[in-house]
């Protein structure tokens, strides 16, 4: 079966689901050579002082969202000392697919970005 993974944001209780933007859940359907990706996502979400300079990307929705904030890809085989300073790490993979899910942003983002969404490139 194999281990799945989200992207999360600790701080604020937000969650990209790698499906939801056009990946697969494990790891290896994360990245690759196409337009977007969980890593692409998470650079957008945590840059400091989007679109100010030449060469810059465009400003999107979620440019900076994260900038200072803990954030983790988890797998539902976290356990808790993969997370010590997190309480009960082990059961934070079912509790975030109850938080805000930030994925329709991502989602946006990459057509600012790409031309496209991700979701449509597939």
């Amino acid at each position: 079966m194999g281990q799945y993974h989200v992207l999360v944001n600790l701080d604020k209780k937000e969650i990209v689901n790698p499906d939801e933007i056009g990946l697969g859940v494990k790891q290896w359907e994360q990245f690759g050579d196409f337009a977007g990706s969980l890593a692409d996502a998470m650079y957008l979400l945590c840059m400091t002082s989007p679109a100010r300079g030449g060469g810059d990307l465009p400003r999107t929705a979620i440019s900076g969202r994260w900038t200072g904030d803990r954030v983790v890809v988890l797998g539902d085989y976290t356990e808790d000392k993969d997370l010590p300073n997190e309480p009960d790490a082990r059961n934070l993979y079912q509790k975030a697919a109850y938080w805000e899910d930030i994925s329709f942003l991502v989602n946006e983002a990459f057509r600012a970005v790409y031309g496209k969404k991700l979701s449509e490139a597939r």
